[in-house]
């Protein structure tokens, strides 16, 4: 083993829940309360730095537009929109009647108050998101319109994320922001201990009332997997994200079990700019010495989708021209394509690994593999939050082992990972085609015609192996029997409550 100290833990044995009588119904008095495997960064989502704060911001916050768990934009506090003049502007009509949790109307002026604060406030996470957006105009009290430097067809789902998520605006200068959340969506936030527990109760005045499905949501971070099930089982809590080797052990537990490949993207992310990374046929031989299947067969027990493309089959940017494994399994052509480099004796590289337990079997998985080509990947272990400032930050490394959170919008992911300018690409490199395709799709606002373009982007990207997809994996949710409407959503392991009920 080349990274000593794994240690492999058993979940123990833990009482079945008790069966749901049949005629049991909601219990609209309940608490539910639920974990989670990474914790939030802060409360103020204008300053969030990770994707995986949505779960915990989403109770607090309502966002302009939702998107569904299927990945399509559907009204929000925007009971519609549309583009005006060509895509100009677009146009949001708001839903009336709508207060923030302190009492402060939600109106046109809170919108415009909170893009104004977005695109400005010193550290903010989403303003580059909001850079085609130049002026806003307020028609009247429920009809703002964000006129725009160009069109932009991935803003409505933009719209659905955190630029979306609306703070009460007397809030903003708030110092207990950070750690506590002024929103107008179904939960009020009522209590945060940090690194360990969110509190949430039922917003009585929301606009759909049904959303908030139990009186109090608890949300508690717990890294350990193994912890998390077990509490599940325990009845210590009522569901939890959980790893997918960990599924048969659930279900045999009698607990439901929701699972499904969304837009999440576990891939070894090279910075094409170091090593030997700037050259298409050295990133095309790494491509064809991972054996895809065999991990998810392997490390994922069947669940997840292996792919080289960073978009599951089905979805708007998947280039099906291409398929999902159009860098099949194949040795022999990773070496003549290093030999044709001018690495026929191989090359050796750094590549940071999460301090995580499910990352060390896939790291050596992936290792084996390329070392049977001639290429070593010499592990850096390093904590998360070490990952942004090393690899992205100081682009000090070659490669990660790491997933990313995906992006409500194709064109997020396809801009922030493959085209010069943004953090999550380090080293900055990207193609003439790639930036023509990416700022076109970006530009388009017909549907159909965009998704053609979208479509040629990941095609581009694809064929110019400008990463190392090792696959799309399944995001997990366990809950007890008496849990209902918990759902898996196409944003991966970000899910939402809305719904969510426990039955007496």
């Amino acid at each position: 083993m080349l990274l000593a100290g794994l240690l492999l833990a058993c979940a123990a044995c833990g009482p079945q829940p008790p069966q749901v009588p049949p005629d049991a119904t909601p219990d609209p008095q309940a608490t539910a309360r639920f974990a989670l495997a990474t914790g939030v960064t802060r409360f103020d989502p204008h300053r969030a730095t990770s994707s995986y704060d949505n779960t915990w911001l989403f109770p607090v916050y309502d966002r302009l537009i939702h998107m569904d768990p299927a990945g399509d934009a559907v009204p929000g506090l925007a009971e519609s929109w549309h583009y005006g003049d060509g895509g100009a502007y677009l146009e949001l009509v708001l839903r009336e009647g709508v207060v923030f949790h302190d009492g402060e109307p939600f109106d046109a002026r809170a919108v415009a108050a909170n893009i104004a604060r977005a695109q400005t406030i010193t550290g903010s996470s989403i303003g580059a998101e909001l850079e085609t957006i130049v002026r806003t105009e307020i028609v009247d009290d429920h009809r703002i319109r964000l006129h725009l430097s160009t069109p932009d067809a991935a803003l409505p789902l933009i719209l659905s994320d955190r630029a979306g998520m609306m703070i009460s605006p007397a809030a903003f200068d708030d110092p207990s922001l950070d750690r506590r959340g002024v929103g107008a969506g179904p939960f009020r936030h009522v209590d945060f201990k940090l690194g360990n527990r969110s509190v949430y109760e039922r917003n009585e005045r929301y606009w759909r009332p049904e959303d908030a499905g139990v009186a109090r949501l608890e949300l508690l971070l717990i890294p350990d997997e193994t912890t998390r099930l077990n509490a599940i089982r325990s009845g210590q809590i009522q569901g939890a994200t959980i790893g997918t080797l960990q599924i048969e052990q659930a279900r045999l537990s009698g607990l439901n079990v929701q699972t499904g490949v969304g837009l999440e993207v576990l891939h070894m992310q090279i910075n094409r700019a170091r090593s030997h990374f700037g050259d298409r046929r050295v990133r095309q031989a790494m491509n064809h010495a991972i054996r895809r299947e065999a991990i998810v067969r392997a490390l994922g027990l069947g669940y997840g989708e292996p792919s080289v493309q960073p978009f599951p089959e089905g979805y708007v940017a998947h280039a099906d021209e291409l398929g999902r494994l159009y860098y099949g399994y194949d040795p022999d052509r990773a070496r003549a394509l290093l030999a044709e480099a001018g690495l026929a004796d191989g090359f050796e590289f750094e590549l940071i690994v999460p301090n995580i337990p499910a990352y060390l079997p896939l790291f050596e998985a992936v290792h084996d593999q390329l070392a049977a080509v001639g290429i070593e990947a010499v592990p850096r272990v390093l904590e998360g939050a070490q990952i942004s400032e090393r690899f992205y930050g100081a682009t000090e490394s070659d490669a990660a082992l790491v997933t990313w959170g995906g992006r409500p919008d194709p064109s997020q992911t396809i801009d922030l990972l493959f085209t010069p300018g943004a953090l999550p690409n380090p080293g900055d490199h990207s193609t003439p085609e790639i930036i023509r395709l990416a700022a076109a799709a970006r530009r388009e606002i017909d549907p159909e015609r965009r998704a053609e373009l979208l479509k040629a982007a990941t095609a581009e990207i694809t064929r110019e192996a400008m990463d190392v997809v090792l696959s799309l994996p399944s995001s997990t949710f366990a809950s007890r029997p008496s849990v209902q409407g918990m759902r898996v959503w196409a944003s991966g392991n970000k899910p939402e409550f809305r719904g969510v009920t426990v039955l007496r």
